[in-house]
């Protein structure tokens, strides 16, 4: 009896141990490790051109970009009506945010994404801050986007993005108030609009638009996103 009691206690002394060593292996592995994300976004739609995109790593402290129902901060309506990111990366800036890891905008060779064209970019990080928004305008709208909240960059994806309305400009379709192409005018239009964010209902024509949707309108999704993450040694 008294050598089995032994035998019983070595073996849960020799399972301590090893599960200590293990701990410690893991930890140092995780100190050693950061984590690799590319990330590639492509324009699914016929005729809209996608804006370069405004792209911020953070923390889940962050807010989000925006919320579907409620109305669009100034600086989202900035990007969406006119695909200006100034005051998101100022908002989002890692200088002044604890929350931010890295915020950028993403161009496809210094411009915006045509149709059928892909931009891609990386992050190599081993803080916290593993977690990513982003917004894009569809240029050829009054203040369509796409965009997403708070996305986990520690898993692989592939996400097929809707298009918003952002529902700070009424959706006169007119040449006036659009910067794309075909039209090219950075002037905001002062009707009354929705004042809330939701999935946009697409180019209609007609009357003084100045767009075609036979060119311009879209089925959603508009883009599609892919995340590949992986964990590399230091």
């Amino acid at each position: 009896m008294k050598k089995r009691i032994s035998i019983v206690m070595l073996l849960a002394v020799v399972a301590s141990l090893v599960g200590l060593l293990t701990a410690n292996i893991i930890s140092a592995a995780d100190d050693n490790e950061q984590l690799y994300v590319e990330i590639s976004l492509t324009n699914l739609t016929p005729g809209q051109v996608l804006s370069p995109v405004f792209i911020a790593r953070h923390n889940g402290h962050m807010d989000p970009l925006y919320t579907l129902g409620q109305p669009a901060s100034e600086a989202v309506a900035k990007m969406a009506e006119d695909a200006d990111a100034s005051d998101l990366l100022a908002q989002w800036d890692p200088e002044s945010n604890s929350y931010i890891g890295e915020a950028m905008v993403l161009a496809l060779n210094d411009g915006p994404i045509p149709p059928g064209e892909t931009v891609s970019t990386h992050f190599e990080f081993d803080d916290d801050n593993t977690r990513m928004s982003f917004i894009s305008m569809l240029v050829t709208t009054n203040d369509a986007f796409i965009g997403a909240n708070g996305i986990d960059l520690t898993e692989s994806r592939t996400l097929n993005l809707t298009a918003y309305d952002a529902g700070s400009e009424y959706n006169s379709e007119s040449c006036a108030f659009i910067p794309g192409p075909p039209c090219g005018n950075h002037v905001r239009d002062d009707t009354p609009a929705e004042g809330y964010v939701y999935v946009h209902n697409g180019i209609h024509g007609g009357g003084d638009s100045g767009l075609t949707p036979a060119t311009h309108d879209w089925h959603n999704p508009v883009a599609r996103m892919t995340i590949r993450s992986w964990m590399l040694q230091n």
